[in-house]
């Protein structure tokens, strides 16, 4: 049973991703570069409304370790608006993007020294030194564990007085499904802190969730822009607002770029071009939106998404995706199925095709290499690229 205490407001987003800067025509990466400050300071605008007493920031605050002035400058102002919005702390932990192999060489450091956060960093005494007390309230700000997040969880778990009221801050997500990540967690682990943690405040993933179903104790906002608009799950783009005394939690959600997500077929290759203008045409569109189009191939047909995409562009589109799903066979085999293959199976079968060792690891590995070096995240691109080798060269 949990001690009566005081009551407090947090506000939880994650996943900020400052400084991003995304490729395509100088139009939009510099809309693209303006939204994601757009995004948090439509966040600082909501959390003046809340006053919350506690701001807690779950990894990836910048996009890269390293920013430029300008980043530095617009951050600065940014987080001295959320620190007199703020009643007692704006707690911080790295992520993935924004960590330092170097304390002296980290921005996030910086932002403390100037008295906007405290910032915690996942190192090998975390569980001694990683621990904050306001209030009632214990807080455990991990850090990003990446692939150590499995005994990471664990290791705090134990540390945790049920009786007591405790907040555990991780960047990770709920690994399974199309998460494949590295630093997810399975719900297994997570479910050391049932009845332990009041609330377990996560991010890394960037489309929210939270876990279990009934009664949750884990919460991942996402983020609060698009980060990688072809992928997100869901459009839905916040923070979440959690009370202390009553356990009560919601889903605040934030202005962010508008995603249009549309299915495209086409009756005739030849007149494809045509099809597929006057579709986006019905669209509508104001010169704003990111479009993402899902689109089956029929009979091996080669379709130029480049210029597809292009069409969509002069038609009011900001920035187009177009996803193609496949449906021609691999290595020329019969498959009833095929016709429903998406890219993730086709790349199985080719996998299978090689005679890989351990396919299925591979594969999964695989998928997870492709997400890393979507996210620009070079050292752990290197250190699973590196683990990969070796697996093989064992297996040999």
């Amino acid at each position: 049973k949990l001690l009566l205490g005081a009551r407090m407001k947090i506000v939880h987003c994650s996943d900020l991703h400052l400084g991003k800067k995304v490729s395509g025509n100088r139009e939009y990466m510099k809309k693209r570069y303006e939204d994601f400050f757009s995004s948090f300071e439509n966040f600082i605008d909501k959390v003046e409304e809340i006053n919350p007493d506690v701001c807690i920031i779950a990894g990836d605050l910048f996009d890269k370790r390293e920013i430029n002035p300008d980043i530095l400058s617009k951050t600065e102002n940014l987080f001295k608006r959320l620190r007199a919005n703020v009643k007692k702390e704006i707690i911080a932990i790295e992520g993935n993007h924004d960590n330092s192999r170097f304390l002296e060489e980290s921005w996030l450091e910086y932002l403390q020294k100037k008295g906007f956060l405290n910032v915690f960093y996942y190192t090998k005494n975390f569980e001694e030194e990683n621990y904050l007390k306001i209030e009632d309230i214990n807080f455990y700000p991990i850090g990003y564990p990446g692939f150590m997040i499995d005994e990471a969880l664990t290791k705090i778990s134990k540390k945790l007085n049920p009786t007591e009221k405790n907040i555990v801050i991780v960047h990770t997500g709920i690994s399974g499904g199309e998460n494949t990540l590295p630093g997810l967690v399975s719900t297994s682990i997570l479910d050391l802190f049932k009845d332990k943690a009041i609330y377990v405040a996560g991010g890394h993933i960037h489309s929210f969730s939270t876990y279990p179903k009934e009664k949750p104790f884990f919460f991942v906002p996402g983020s609060l822009e698009f980060s990688n608009a072809q992928n997100e799950n869901s459009d839905r783009k916040g923070f979440f607002l959690f009370d202390t005394d009553t356990l009560a939690y919601s889903f605040i959600e934030t202005k962010h770029r508008t995603r249009i997500q549309k299915s495209f077929s086409y009756t005739d290759l030849l007149n494809i071009e045509t099809e597929f203008e006057n579709f986006v045409i019905d669209l509508n569109l104001t010169g704003e939106e990111i479009l993402v189009v899902s689109m089956g191939v029929k009979n091996n047909d080669y379709i130029n998404t480049e210029k597809l995409e292009n069409i969509a562009e002069n038609n009011g589109a900001l920035k187009t995706h177009i996803l193609i799903k496949n449906i021609f066979n691999i290595n020329n085999k019969s498959n009833e199925n095929s016709a429903s293959l998406t890219i993730s199976e086709i790349e199985k079968n080719l996998i299978d095709s090689w005679g890989i060792f351990e396919k299925d690891d591979f594969s999964n590995n695989f998928n997870t290499l492709k997400e890393l070096f979507r996210s620009d995240d070079e050292d752990s691109f290197i250190e699973l690229f590196d683990k990969i080798l070796e697996g093989t060269e064992n297996a040999n």
